[in-house]
């Protein structure tokens, strides 16, 4: 979590202390929500200083907090300097938001690009945007660092929190992550959404596969470096052996494959497209973990041509 820009921090602060993030799909409604609200704005001039600057800082907060969800870091907003009297052209801004929608609607949803590849990574196409919306904001005169800050204090101040709709299947910020021991926290990674300590492998198999199937899709692009599953058995043990057999057995006939052939071997696990291996890891829980993040250890699902945490305990990785 080091890197972002303190306004992307505080985003971030405002999304958890509401509950948690939107799913994507429904942040990218949002976004095409306040797209419309900016154009409609601006076809009725004259228009006030202080509308168009919070449908700005409305552009940024939402595309910040979609970035956040993939672990992409933003730069502080406004890195144009205001100049006003320049060109208020939403044309581009509009266009820029395009790619956004469609790499999200793959990621998120039933979209399959026509060749594989052919799709920009998120972190590009929400570059591009934020770079679109900071030269708008510079041609109207507009401060949009300074709007942003002033639209997140308006937010909690009014208690307007319920603007960040809750979501609970969210996997940046699943708690199971906060397992993690040293050097959890500096690596790209999801997490299992909801409990993570049910006995039934098959059950949680079919819970997670929505994440898991968003997670491999945007991997490889958004350089996401595994994901985390709580799992209800101490490392080592043999009830961890049968669980995790059965989570990936469940998870390959979701995918269309024999449950016990995998070409990735009986410990990985294709998924998407995507090579997976799997590595085992203690669960490290503080003093009072939520009781979805109880788990007795974790599995990592790394992409095969990716980097796994250090320390697992087997030697599946």
């Amino acid at each position: 979590m080091t890197g972002r820009a303190a306004a992307q921090l505080e985003v971030r602060r405002t999304m958890l202390d509401a509950g948690g993030y939107w799913r994507p799909l429904a942040a990218v409604a949002r976004l095409l929500e306040e797209l419309g609200e900016l154009l409609e704005l601006l076809a009725a001039k004259p228009t006030e200083d202080g509308d168009l600057a919070g449908e700005l800082a409305d552009l940024w907060i939402i595309t910040a907090a979609l970035a956040d969800q993939f672990l992409i870091e933003l730069a502080e907003p406004g890195s144009a300097r205001p100049q006003g009297g320049g060109e208020i052209d939403a044309s581009r801004l509009v266009i820029a938001a395009g790619p956004i929608a469609r790499i999200i609607n793959h990621y998120d949803g039933p979209k399959a690009p026509r060749v594989p590849g052919e799709l920009p990574s998120l972190s590009a196409a929400i570059g591009s945007f934020q770079a679109e919306l900071a030269r708008l904001s510079a041609g109207a005169g507009v401060d949009l660092a300074g709007a942003v800050a002033n639209k997140l204090g308006v937010i909690r101040r009014g208690g307007d929190m319920s603007r960040f709709a809750h979501e609970s299947t969210d996997p940046s910020t699943a708690a199971v992550l906060g397992l993690l021991g040293p050097g959890g926290g500096a690596r790209r990674l999801w997490g299992t959404p909801g409990p993570s300590t049910s006995a039934q492998a098959l059950e949680h198999a079919r819970a997670l596969a929505p994440s898991l199937r968003s997670f491999a899709r945007a991997a490889r692009a958004e350089r996401l470096d595994g994901f985390v599953i709580g799992a209800p058995d101490p490392p080592g043990s043999a009830a961890l052996e049968s669980w995790i057999a059965s989570l990936l057995g469940e998870l390959r006939r979701l995918e269309g494959q024999p449950g016990d052939i995998d070409e990735v071997g009986p410990r990985g696990l294709r998924f998407e497209g995507l090579e997976l291996l799997v590595s085992v890891l203690p669960a490290e829980a503080g003093p009072a973990p939520p009781p979805e993040a109880q788990a007795r250890s974790l599995v990592l699902l790394s992409p095969r041509d990716g980097g796994v945490l250090a320390g697992p305990t087997d030697d599946r990785a």
